[in-house]
């Protein structure tokens, strides 16, 4: 057994670091901004689809335990062509959260000096010297990550038994001082007082899919997990298990510990800077705001410093599929990590800090990333099943597989269609310019040209209808209504799946001679 590698204890608490981390400073207080009280659903449903969507993932990982594996699936399912979009918005996705928890721990530590914070933050963005100290957090992510998956994983089981205990604690007392009932329908009587789809809506738009993602750095780090079969899946449903319980109690509390004058005014009107040190001072309890400035500097820290290995990973297994420069795929023999991968992509998180100012300008584009990456994964478990059907070497599988990579597959479809038009395009263009550039580095003659619009042109179709139902949807153009607009997204959703699903280019011997070096 190789003595680098982690066990079960150590890959659970390199999940629950991922998911608690900024994001408990930030959502639920968005979250409640969107959908009132309703957003204890948002949660729920949240981390049951999110699970659902693990579980395809644990799967695909007990095939492949590689470096990276989240990135790349859709090349192994289907093709580099097919797979460059989703992998570059997976590691976009995950570079960009780097950026996010630094971002997070500033946001919060300026409040320790209220004469000086508005030189760091000021109109709710981070100024040139805000971005400047959250670049000082970026490196010190890469430097622990330098020195390879070990120092990452005793630093990390630190930074998650810390950033467990704080939440909880600040929730706690939150709920025994201050914990007012009537706030749950004190804005027009009711627990959802902007409509149950509100809850749906909250579920990308206020950090919970962010939040949730964290499960994907044991996918990334499965090749570094003993036992991956059995561990990769047990750890990430103790982790979202845990996390969600304690996102809940968070939820609870900040809803409950609000003012019910403040409340009644409209929970879409709340405005903190520092939601989870501002409550605690409002009400009278400034003792918690100094227990969460301290969880604030560690939670996102710990969160910070996963990311960056997880990224590192999936650029690494880019350029090992080539799709990126070879020259990144070098890793080192003594610390298992690549260093020029990871030296790219903290360069590219301070690029972030400065393109996306605050946490929740960099929240409603993370969502879009990580949803967009989703897509791919329950199409890669049926293209799987279907081809190693015979060849027994499933070490894991998921009970009803194909009806929930179905069900997983529409779910995000539908939470993709509800966001609005304008983030939408932009990213569309950018990553069609993207995959432009890449196809032209790529082929050599008409042939290639024609081979390659054979091989992604559903895709393209897909792109182009999820484009126009985001268009649709009812809260940018209003030209179909909540239930038809479900319906017809539904329906493409199914179409889609079943033709992503059979117009696949596998390999087959290139899949099992894959899954062959692993078992």
């Amino acid at each position: 057994m190789d003595k680098r590698k982690i066990g079960l204890w150590s890959a659970t608490f390199l999940g629950i670091s991922t998911i608690i981390g900024s994001g408990w400073l930030f959502a639920p207080y968005k979250a409640v901004q969107a959908a009132g009280p309703a957003a204890l659903l948002s949660w729920v449903i949240g981390a049951f689809i999110i699970g659902l969507l693990a579980m395809c993932f644990s799967e695909i990982a007990g095939l492949y335990p590689v470096r990276g594996l989240s990135a790349v699936i859709p090349t192994i399912s289907h093709n580099k062509y097919f797979g460059f979009p989703f992998a570059l918005a997976n590691w976009l996705g995950v570079v960009a959260v780097i950026s996010l928890e630094a971002e997070g721990t500033i946001q919060y530590l300026i409040r320790l000096m209220p004469n000086f914070d508005h030189l760091f933050f000021y109109q709710s963005h981070f100024t040139f010297l805000g971005s400047l100290l959250a670049m000082v957090l970026v490196i010190f992510f890469c430097l622990t990550n330098y020195w390879g998956i070990k120092v990452l994983a005793h630093t990390n089981n630190i930074f998650s038994v810390v950033k467990v205990v704080v939440p909880v604690v600040a929730a706690v007392i939150i709920m025994g001082v201050a914990f007012h009932p009537k706030n749950f329908t004190v804005v027009n009587g009711t627990f959802a007082p902007y409509g149950y789809s509100s809850v749906f809506s909250a579920i990308l738009a206020c950090g919970i899919i962010v939040a949730f993602n964290g499960f994907q750095t044991v996918i990334s780090f499965a090749n570094e997990i003993k036992n991956p079969n059995r561990n990769i899946p047990l750890s990430i449903g103790l982790a979202l298990a845990f996390c969600l319980g304690i996102y809940l109690l968070l939820q609870l509390a900040f809803i409950g510990g609000v003012p019910t004058d403040m409340a009644a005014n409209g929970w879409s009107n709340l405005h903190f800077i520092a939601p989870l040190v501002d409550l605690p001072i409002l009400i009278g309890i400034g003792f918690v705001a100094t227990i969460i400035y301290f969880g604030a500097t560690v939670s996102p820290c710990g969160s910070g410093v996963a990311f960056t290995g997880t990224a590192t990973r999936m650029f690494t297994a880019m350029a090992r599929y080539k799709q990126m420069p070879k020259y990144f795929d070098n890793v080192h023999p003594k610390y298992g990590v690549s260093r020029r991968s990871l030296i790219f992509n903290i360069f590219l998180s301070v690029l972030f800090l400065f393109l996306f100012p605050s946490w929740s300008d960099m929240a409603v584009i993370l969502g879009l990333f990580h949803v967009l990456s989703y897509l791919p994964v329950p199409i890669a478990l049926v293209i799987f099943r279907n081809k190693l059907k015979a060849s027994g070497k499933h070490p894991f599988k998921i009970p009803l597989g194909k009806p929930i990579a179905l069900f997983v597959f529409v779910i995000f479809t539908c939470l993709f269609a509800t966001a609005h038009f304008k983030p939408v395009l932009e990213l569309f263009i950018l990553f069609a310019v993207f995959q432009l550039v890449f196809i032209g580095l790529n082929v050599r003659s008409v042939r290639d040209v024609i081979d390659v619009v054979k091989q992604c042109g559903i895709l393209i179709l897909f792109f182009l209808g999820l484009l126009l139902l985001v268009w649709m949807a009812p809260q940018n153009a209003h030209v179909l209504n909540s239930v038809w607009f479900t319906i017809v997204t539904v329906i493409f959703s199914i179409v889609f799946f079943l033709l992503l699903c059979v117009t696949e280019r596998t390999d087959l011997e290139l899949l099992e001679a894959t899954v062959g070096v692993y078992h």
